[in-house]
């Protein structure tokens, strides 16, 4: 056997060894490399049922969360879509240039901002977001009782997780 031979295995096994100990490295790192490829499929599906509207994906699912639940404040808003109050008053900026949205200041209190759909976006979108949430469910109910159980207790389990005490030095 050549020496360069040799050595082409001895760095072969090198590398390998370095991607088996990779794969091996965290549950953390699985966990979030399918928490992103979940999070992408999603949006490609948002992506595709919102094509058709010049609407965004998260756009659409923000509409769908404002047709869902009425008029909330943009706090609320925030909080639902798990995104900061500056990403979503971004996206709410569009909407209204749009006519789909429509933002009013609380009376008592002139920090607070309500948002809501327009009577406009009621008429041209709302069935369309009903259909859309109705073939998510659809989806998802394809899975067996048992394994949505696992996946929502999987879910909840992980979000118990992030959320425990202590975890406030992690995110600095």
């Amino acid at each position: 056997m050549s020496k360069i031979f040799a050595y082409e295995i001895f760095v072969y096994k090198i590398i390998l060894n370095a991607v088996v100990k990779m794969e091996e490295i965290s549950n953390g790192l699985k966990i979030l490399k399918l928490l992103k490829q979940i999070g992408n499929t999603i949006k490609q599906m948002m992506k595709y049922e919102c094509k058709e509207y010049d609407i965004t994906g998260p756009q659409g699912m923000l509409m769908g969360i404002l047709a869902h639940y009425g008029e909330m404040k943009v706090s609320d808003l925030s909080q639902k879509l798990g995104l900061s109050n500056s990403t979503v008053s971004g996206i709410l900026d569009r909407l209204e240039k749009q006519g789909l949205v429509k933002r009013v200041r609380s009376k008592e209190d002139r920090r607070v901002v309500y948002v809501s759909v327009t009577p406009e976006f009621k008429e041209k979108f709302q069935r369309h977001f009903k259909e859309a949430e109705r073939k998510f469910e659809e989806l998802i109910n394809r899975a067996s009782q048992e394994d949505l159980n696992k996946i929502i207790e999987g879910l909840e389990a992980l979000k118990k997780v992030l959320e425990m005490k202590g975890n406030e030095d992690l995110k600095r």
